[in-house]
């Protein structure tokens, strides 16, 4: 009974959804990226928040943005149920570079936010879970 039990354990649970969101860099420029994504989020939010870190994407290439709660067996539109929308905001990294370490207001004042992306699980479906930068003139 006791190796039943490690045997039903141990199995991976499968996970429905997505797991990442592409973000596809289309410019010749390193940027950095931050990504927020609460229950809650308020006008301070879109800005840039020191205690998160912001993701460098090389130029011309795509990174994958995992879900926070893939260890749960979660995806992300288990993560849409209890927020309102995933925030990008997208940087200059070689400005970022030089000032990552100050204090939030000097980083907030030197390091331009050059776009923001506040996207919806409906945004996201619609653009089949990828996120291009700088994004499509219409």
């Amino acid at each position: 009974m006791f190796s039943s039990l490690l045997l039903a354990g141990s199995c991976e649970q499968k996970i429905t959804g997505h797991q990442y969101i592409s973000f596809v860099n289309r410019t010749d420029e390193k940027i950095a990226c931050q990504i927020i994504w609460i229950g809650k989020i308020t006008p301070a939010d879109t800005i840039f928040q020191r205690q998160l870190f912001a993701t460098h994407i090389p130029a011309n290439s795509t990174y994958l943005f995992e879900c926070g709660n893939i260890h749960r067996g979660k995806a992300w539109e288990d993560d849409f149920k209890v927020i309102p929308y995933i925030q990008f905001l997208i940087l200059n990294d070689n400005i970022y570079q030089q000032y990552y370490l100050e204090p939030c207001d000097t980083i907030r004042k030197y390091v331009p936010i050059l776009h923001r992306y506040q996207l919806t699980l409906e945004d996201l479906q619609r653009m089949d879970w990828t996120v291009v930068y700088p994004p499509k003139e219409y």
